[in-house]
Parts: structure tokens; sequence; C-alpha cells
């Protein structure tokens, strides 16, 4: 049994509000992952979370409520990794395989939040939900890596699904290449169906992504010189509410890039979009650069300054966070 802890804490400073809370404990995540046997894990993990310092994209437009923190089990499943075929399950609750970056908890990403189009179309948090996912290996022959997802939930997130707790259902296709010895590429498409379900009635409710990664990292030099791109584009499609004007389709997309200066030193920047689902007139856009210092590959230590503009105003916010590690939890490569 693997037992870990991860904290991420991290202070800040709003040009718009000097005054407002300017230290949180974000999250401390605790892990616990075993292999049962040779063909099944389990996997479980708890965060206790507190809430503030969030992005709010379109401020009263209906995004998640503030609910003051908590403890909940963000992820806890089983799965199955040596089936035959190339076929792994996994059933419980898990971070959904939309796009690469959902199945990321937040302590591992590369800047302090998630991208504009999921903060306005998912939410604070990864797409988690209740169910079954089932992935499968393509046995392609040596000319790339494809990979399918297919994962059939219970509906539980309020952005997407409002009220309802049927079914939603999610695919993904991913293709792997590594084009030289030092640089890869990586694309992927997902999509996501289920019904929403509100006051103004139900109606069925869609979300795309396409999303793209490119890697440099020389063999000889891959600890001290690397690069990392990445990119995607976010499609919101509701459906029509019986009665109502056929909504317009929302768009959003995010893009990244990280250079590794040396060993312990990684500089990034993001330029993010996002229409307004509420009203197709307004968008808001955030720009983000940040630098990283590894004192250890337990601790990092990351200065990032976001500038967002959303109808009507520009704000600036300047965030030094701190990511620790306790035991020998690793990040995987989802």
């Amino acid at each position: 049994l693997e037992i870990s802890l991860n904290g991420d804490v991290y202070g800040s400073v709003q040009s718009g509000d000097p005054d407002a809370e300017n230290f949180i404990p974000r999250e401390f995540e605790l892990s616990l992952i075993s292999a049962l046997d040779p063909f099944t894990r389990a996997k479980v993990f708890f965060a206790a979370e507190e809430e503030g310092g969030r992005i709010e994209v379109f401020p009263g437009a209906g995004e998640e409520e503030d609910h003051g923190g908590g403890v909940a089990v963000e992820e806890g499943y089983v799965e199955w990794v040596a089936l035959p075929g190339g076929l792994g399950l996994k059933v419980g609750r898990f971070f959904q395989q939309f796009g690469q970056l959902n199945r990321w908890h937040s302590h591992a990403l590369q800047f302090q939040s998630r991208s504009l189009p999921h903060l306005t179309f998912i939410g604070e948090e990864s797409l988690a939900q209740d169910g079954l996912s089932a992935h499968w290996l393509l046995p392609t022959g040596g000319a790339g890596a494809f990979e399918a997802t297919a994962e059939v939930t219970r509906s539980r997130n309020e952005i997407l699904f409002g009220e309802s707790d049927g079914l939603s259902y999610l695919g993904h296709l991913n293709a792997f290449w590594q084009l030289t010895a030092s640089t890869d590429l990586d694309l992927g498409v997902s999509a996501l169906f289920g019904d929403r379900e509100g006051l103004s009635g139900r109606h069925r409710n869609r979300l795309f992504g396409v999303e793209m990664a490119f890697n440099w990292a020389p063999p000889e030099r891959s600890l001290y010189r690397g690069v990392v791109v990445r990119g995607g584009v976010m499609l919101s499609d509701p459906g029509a509410v019986s009665g109502l004007p056929q909504p317009e389709p929302a768009l959003g997309f995010w893009s990244l890039a990280e250079v590794k200066l040396s060993r312990s030193w990684v500089a990034g920047g993001r330029y993010e979009w996002v229409e307004n689902p509420a009203d197709r007139t307004e968008s808001a856009w955030l720009a983000s650069p940040a630098l990283t210092y590894w004192q250890s590959e337990y601790v990092r230590l990351r200065a990032e300054y976001d500038v967002l503009r959303n109808p009507g105003n520009t704000t600036g916010q300047f965030t030094l966070r701190v990511t620790f590690a306790m035991g020998p939890h690793r990040h995987e490569t989802y």
C-alpha cells in the first residue's frame, strides 16, 4: 500500500482588491494506492480544500458557487490493467478522459488554475463522475500509439448537467507519435453528451474538445533542457429547450508553453480566450507568465502573474505558490 500526502498552498495579491484574503492553503490531498493482484489495482484520493483565490471568468454568470471548502473523495476506483487485447477497465469515481489535463490533479497543473474554457464550461475542478471507463490500446504495429476511451457515468457536474442525475457518455481518441529521438507529438479528440435539467426545462448538452501537445527533450540533456507546448479548443453546444430559441454554441481555446532553463528552473506562459455561454457578445481572455523553481522532486515553488480581461474589467493577480509531496506519490502519464 502506497500512502502519500500532497500540499498546495499559495499567497496572492489582486490589483482590484488588495485587501482580499491573500493566503490560502488551497488543498491537501491524501492518496492511497494498492496493487490488489497482478491484474487489478485500487486508488482512492481524499482532498481537504479551502475555497478562495479562484478566477471568476464571468462574474454572476452562473458559475459554481463557493461552498466554503471541505473534505471529499476526489477519486476512488478499481481498475483492471492487463486484460487481453490491450483493454483496460475502471469502475468507481474518476477524473474523466476529456482531453489529458482533466486527468491531472490540481497540484500537478502547470499553472495555478485550469484553463478559461474549462472553468467556464466544466467548472473549477476536474470533470469527475461515477461510472465505468473502458480503455483500448489499438494494435497498430509501431507506427504510433493510438488509444480509445469510452465512459458511461452518472451525471453530477452542475455546470454541465444542472440537476440531472441521468447518464452521460464520453468518447476520447488519442494518437501519439515519436517524431525523432528528442521530439514527440500528441493529438486528441473528446466528446461528451448528457441531459441538462434546470428551471427552464430539460435539454441535451454537448461538449467537444480538440487538443495537441508537442514535446522536445534532447535525450542526453533532458534533465536540463526541454520545451513543452500544449493547446486546445473547446466547444459547448447545448440543445434547444422546448418553447425557447435554439442557443448558440460557445467557443474557447487555450495554449501554454514551458521552457526548461536548467535542472531546477522552468519558465512558462499561457494565453486563453472564451465566449460567455449566457451571452455570446461577451468574451474573456487570460495571459499568465510564470517562473517555477524545483527545489527537489518533492518541493516546487512557482511565481505567476495572471492578467484577466472580462467584460468591462481588467484585473491582475500575483501568486506565489508552494507545492510539496510526502511519500511515494508519482504523477502518471495520462
